[in-house]
């Protein structure tokens, strides 16, 4: 089964065609885009029609550069509205530095529907705050006009989820004449559940499928009431192991839907809905150089290092690249530097008893006790290498 899957991937990845530089904003032709950005188990899409330019997510901080590449790819001066689906950093992180960048929005939107933070710590209201702007809290029912004849409707959530965030995500569906895109958020089978009693889901052309591809996610009901012609999954198998879960692939495949996973792709993959219909690229940025490869990492959980370890044939640099520890939440910069082919950069902390090439400012850095995922970003804001500490979840 796992080898039909792989083969279905690689002929739709051959269907698409690498686009060398995307149509700027100003330049659009008729019809929907829908730009999902290829940075890893993390969502972060701009969506634009006719002069108008929408961000659903915005990925981690530490991301955000793939953002910012984005936007002056596309030519995005302005954002119309910024759209946080759900209060976890792999969507909300890249606010704060939106936040202070120089991109006017016209408008930050979140559910009114949230479990965890305060209202003063939720993640919309303190992006907002830095330019001293408010939210606009959006519940069932609220519709957001978009050009002439677009609209977000949001469909979720109905109810307050106490026990899964995902499950207050926030669900919009965008409707226009030229298509419709289902917006799931991190939306699991409970949410499903209640926007499928309450009749609210309806056939669209695309799915951005919820939760990253999980098995929980994107159940059979669901499908068979939207029927989409094309769906996206945002994730890396690298970070998140179950994603996307042969299970759902499954029932996408079974209802003669065209799958998309982020992680097969270059930096972005662009849909475009036109006359009722879905066309792909797979978008490589122009004048941007391609992810290096052949990058191995290494953690040593007893003396708390990690190796970068250079398996390719060109120089490695690390200038403005970053390691990111999942467990712990922590961020480390790397210095100007420059790694040989089959050569190794270590990191340590202060609990590191071996020799290292830098010491983080850190007590440790990866878990003895739990699972711990070490991911490299370069300068784009783009996943390169991944590993983990060898541990169970």
């Amino acid at each position: 089964m796992k080898k039909f899957f792989s083969v279905l991937s690689v002929i739709f990845l051959l269907l698409g065609l690498v686009s060398i530089g995307v149509p700027g904003l100003s330049e659009t032709e008729e019809g929907v885009r829908l730009v999902c950005l290829n940075i890893g188990k993390a969502d972060c899409m701009l969506l634009l029609y006719q002069d108008e330019a929408y961000l659903i997510d915005a990925g981690y901080a530490h991301t955000y550069p793939a953002l910012q590449t984005a936007l002056a790819q596309l030519g995005v001066a302005r954002l119309n509205g910024v759209f946080l689906t759900h209060c976890h950093e792999d969507h909300a992180g890249g606010l704060f530095p939106l936040a202070q960048s120089d991109v006017p929005v016209g408008a930050w939107y979140a559910a009114r529907i949230y479990f965890g933070p305060t209202a003063l710590q939720h993640p919309a209201v303190l992006a907002a705050a830095q330019r001293n702007e408010s939210v606009v809290w959006l519940d069932a029912g609220n519709v957001i006009p978009v050009g002439t004849d677009g609209s977000f409707t949001v469909l979720g959530p109905l109810t307050l989820n106490e026990d899964n965030e995902n499950n207050n995500s926030l669900v919009m569906r965008f409707s226009s004449p030229q298509g419709s895109i289902l917006l799931a958020g991190d939306m699991k089978e409970d949410e499903e559940y209640g926007l499928l009693a309450a009749g609210l889901l309806s056939p669209c052309d695309l799915l951005k499928a919820g939760h990253h591809g999980d098995n929980k996610a994107t159940s059979k009901a669901l499908l068979n009431a939207v029927m989409p012609k094309a769906a996206v999954i945002l994730t890396s198998t690298l970070e998140e192991p179950d994603t996307p879960a042969s299970s759902t692939l499954k029932r996408l495949y079974g209802i003669g839907c065209q799958v998309y996973v982020s992680q097969d792709y270059h930096d972005a993959l662009l849909f475009t809905l036109k006359g009722g219909q879905v066309t792909f690229q797979d978008v490589q940025w122009q004048g941007v150089p391609e992810r290096p490869s052949g990058v191995g990492l290494a953690i040593d959980v007893d003396r708390d290092t990690l190796t970068i370890i250079n398996r390719g044939s060109a120089e490695l640099s690390l200038s403005g690249c970053c390691v990111y520890s999942t467990k712990g939440n922590e961020l480390i910069s790397l210095p100007d530097v420059l790694v040989v082919p089959g050569g190794a950069y270590t990191i340590g902390s202060d609990a590191s008893d071996a020799p290292v090439d830098m010491t983080a400012q850190s007590k440790r850095i990866w878990s003895k006790k739990k699972l711990d995922i070490a991911i490299l970003y370069d300068a784009y804001g783009r996943p390169v290498a991944c590993t983990n500490n060898g541990l169970a979840e």
